[in-house]
């Protein structure tokens, strides 16, 4: 195995170790360290060099597990978090969340990127470096990420560039995360990558600018304005998201993208070739070299060129990982063709990724670092061993076809570990998508230098071919339309899964070959493990057959943040997805593809047999169509219906297309699933025809088995409950999902006594900013005996019961019995 590899696999698993396990783990790191250097140098004493270098290898990852140990302490517990904490409290990793909206808090920093216009405003990321707690400021360095209300903030975020200096008064507070089975920690994710906190801005007229950057960052805001504008005015006139994508492209500007164009070209294996990565520095690079030397330049000094484009053009794209790590290992591999020496991309390849990974040990959390350095290291291993058709014209098909198939094998596992999806359409779409790609990036380079120079004829011409390749390269997502069976979602295989596979492998592919005669079987059947365990992956056997159920009636409530969402399991094993919603602070957050989904599949779910809305605010219908899309419910559940609804009508349409039942609900209608009977206690039929949605409207729905009642309220208020308490005839033991969050608008003291639930369950925000749940509804309860459980406190939480007693666990751990 090269030296490069054996570097760049040490320096991984070190920096894996000191990032993914147990902090305490890391403190046996030093021992290691000196007791591995004590045998390498024993070895080596012996002139067994070859022996040497294992030790020495464990002593590399060793110290490369301390250092990330330290590195993720710095990101998890930045100053300003720190200081916050301390000052105010509710701001430590884990801690409990404080209360949000209080006062603001003056900022100073240095914006990170260029701010980007949103739908309610705009959005920025600050370094902050110092803070006014009172009247003096104090240093305190962290990350934040800023949203700006307003309709005057899209203007304003012009002058928002990156490397300014700003000063602003902000609502900060911690990220939302969602503790249910199944859903990565985002409050970690985002502090991996530099971002500790989030906040908001109540107008534009509260941010100022204190100071322009230096003269290199505002070139390069000014270059990134120039080509948005260009893009605008010969792309965007055709077609605005084609001028999105093409600043996509070229600049890693990702703001303007339509949420639903992104979707497409996920589920089609494309989205890659819009984000700024080794594609587009290769094209680059070779644009560069192919001019200089048809201009017979001097290949030393072409090298040299090129390395200094790469580096402004990084610079110009805002500096972010993937271009940074594209332009790092390009930079690598022409600095050693510039001395004449001859390196393999491969070990150009594995060699930056060690570099990159002592300089950021953070990146091994970043998942486009796996997918860059999987995606080359795939097609350089692939395609360097094929043989390929000697036939010219037939050459680079074949090796494109290659070079993805290759790509594919590598990062389906990826795929399915961290996004829940397994892809086929990208084996055929990239032989559209990457082409398509290349006349993007060139036709927009050849727009925006046109659009410079004033040369508007060719600037509108490449707009046209731009805006042409774009849609190339978008409508060959529609493959997946007409063939979805090409895209699949699975749940996230088990990291040790993943990792067996990855080893057999590289095992299967590197490992020198023996004169023992056993080795050339086990090489084999290391290739034979790799495959099986591909298909595993891939294939998801364990969601392939009707989960059998228990013979329990379980309700589970979903942490989706200020939203409802509660999954029954009936005792067959059937399912029923009440709610779906959960309201993000980021317009691009999608609650059901990001926190339901994967926590269904965390439970071996692979379809839902219901899905029913109580009513169609945002906290309750949000992520309903990721769920209608990827789950296939065969009915649907409705109670009123609104006029115009447009997430209604947009679901209506999803359910036509996947040919899912659609079901009216009103009060009286009764329905028998595995032995629990269903009861619609609300709505009535509506005596007109709704305009808007109400919370009044919202479906009750009681499940009875056994002595045991669940009764979910949505979010109706104390006129419905008063209306509701004389009809009702609930069963011994109630369990209470309580109305809107425990507000002071229901829970009223009638309600409360005349049901006398043993439980409830509140579904609400942490920090939220309504006060949910009022301390005086807790009380309500308190009083009648109930035993209260609150998502914000313990996260998801599941009642389960035989029909004479309930057992309710919670993500924290907790666990009652009564």
């Amino acid at each position: 195995m090269p030296l490069s590899l054996n570097l760049a696999i040490a320096v991984s698993a070190g920096v894996a170790a000191g990032v993914f396990l147990d902090p305490s783990l890391t403190t046996l790191s030093p021992w290691v360290v000196v007791a591995a250097m004590l045998i390498a140098v024993a070895a080596y004493s012996r002139n067994r060099a070859d022996l040497a270098r294992w030790p020495a290898l464990i002593a590399l990852a060793a110290i490369c597990s301390i250092l990330a140990a330290a590195a993720q302490d710095r990101a998890l517990h930045p100053p300003l978090r720190n200081l916050l904490e301390q000052r105010l409290g509710g701001f430590a990793i884990d801690g409990a969340d404080g209360p949000r909206g209080e006062a603001p808090i003056v900022i100073e920093g240095t914006l990170l990127a260029d701010a980007t216009p949103t739908d309610s405003g705009a959005a920025m990321r600050m370094q902050v470096e110092r803070v006014w707690l009172g009247e003096c400021p104090e240093p305190a360095a962290g990350g934040v990420s800023l949203g700006v209300s307003g309709s005057f903030a899209a203007a304003a975020a012009t002058e928002w560039r990156a490397g300014r200096l700003v000063k602003a008064s902000a609502l900060l507070r911690r990220p939302a995360r969602y503790l249910n089975d199944g859903v990565p920690d985002q409050e970690r994710l985002l502090a991996r990558r530099g971002i500790a906190l989030v906040g908001s801005i109540k107008s534009a007229a509260l941010v100022e600018v204190i100071e322009k950057g230096t003269w290199f960052d505002e070139t390069a805001a000014q270059a990134r304005a120039a080509v948005r504008s260009a893009m605008a005015r010969h792309v965007g006139v055709r077609a605005p998201q084609s001028a999105a994508v093409a600043t996509a492209i070229l600049i890693g500007d990702r703001g303007s993208l339509d949420p639903e164009v992104e979707r497409r070209l996920q589920e089609a294996g494309t989205y890659h070739v819009i984000a700024i990565s080794g594609g587009n520095i290769a094209i680059l690079a070779g644009l560069v070299l192919w001019s200089l030397r048809w201009l017979r330049v001097g290949a030393g000094s072409a090298a040299a060129t090129a390395i200094a484009v790469l580096v402004a053009y990084a610079f110009i794209a805002g500096g972010g990982p993937s271009v940074v790590r594209a332009t790092v290992m390009a930079a690598i591999y022409l600095s050693l063709r510039m001395i004449d020496q001859r390196t393999a991309p491969a070990h150009a390849m594995a060699l930056t990724a060690a570099v990159l990974l002592v300089v950021s040990p953070l990146s091994i959390a970043d998942v486009g670092f796996w997918l860059t350095f999987g995606a080359t290291a795939a097609i350089v291993v692939g395609v360097s061993r094929a043989t390929l058709p000697t036939t010219a014209w037939l050459r680079a098909p074949v090796a494109l076809v290659l070079a993805s198939a290759c790509a594919e094998a590598v990062l389906a596992p990826v795929g399915a570990l961290v996004f829940q999806r397994v892809t086929l359409a990208g084996l055929l779409l990239n032989l559209a998508a990457v082409p398509c790609m290349a006349l993007v990036q060139v036709g927009a380079m050849v727009t925006a230098a046109a659009d410079a120079v004033g040369a508007a004829p060719i600037a509108s011409a490449a707009g046209w071919l731009t805006h042409l390749s774009v849609r190339g390269l978008v409508e060959s997502a529609a493959l997946v339309d007409f063939a979805p069976w090409l895209t699949w979602r699975v749940p996230s295989p088990p990291l040790l899964v993943v990792t067996a596979y990855y080893a057999c492998v590289v095992f299967w592919l590197f490992a020198s070959w023996s004169s023992w005669p056993s080795w050339f079987l086990l090489k084999r059947w290391a290739g034979v493990a790799a495959a099986a365990l591909f298909l595993w992956i891939s294939i998801a056997p364990q969601t392939l057959a009707r989960i059998a159920g228990d013979g329990r009636l379980r309700l589970t409530a979903m942490d989706v943040g200020q939203g409802d969402a509660f999954l029954v399991t009936f005792p067959n094993g059937r399912t029923l997805m009440v709610d779906t919603g959960g309201v993000s602070i980021r317009g691009d957050f999608d609650i059901g593809d990001r926190v339901l989904g994967p926590a269904l599949r965390a439970r071996g779910l692979a379809r839902l047999d219901y899905l029913s809305f109580t009513h169609g605010d945002p906290d309750h219908i949000g992520g309903a169509g990721s769920l209608a899309r990827d789950f296939a419910p065969l009915e649907i559940w409705d109670g009123v219906f609104v006029a115009n609804h447009a997430p209604t009508m947009t679901l209506r349409s999803l359910a036509a297309r996947r040919r899912a039942a659609w079901r009216s609900l009103q009060r009286g209608d009764r329905l028998n699933i595995a032995g629990v009977e269903i009861r619609i206690h609300h709505p009535p039929p509506p005596d007109w025809e709704r305009q808007k949605v109400r919370n009044d409207d919202s479906l009750v729905i009681e499940l009875r088995y056994g002595q045991v009642s669940m009764l979910l309220t949505g979010d109706i208020g104390r006129e419905v409950e008063q209306a509701l308490v004389p009809t009702l005839d609930l069963l011994p033991i109630v369990v209470l999902k309580s109305p809107h969050h425990g507000s002071g608008t229901s829970s009223s003291r009638e309600f409360v006594e005349a049901i006398k639930p043993k439980v409830v369950v509140i579904s609400c925000g942490r920090g939220n900013p309504y006060g949910h749940p009022v301390p005086y509804v807790l009380d309500r309860y308190k009083t009648v005996g109930a035993q209260v459980f609150r998502t914000d406190l313990e996260g998801q939480i599941e009642v389960s019961t035989d029909g004479t007693r309930l057992v309710i666990e919670t993500f924290t751990g907790r666990k009652v019995a009564r």
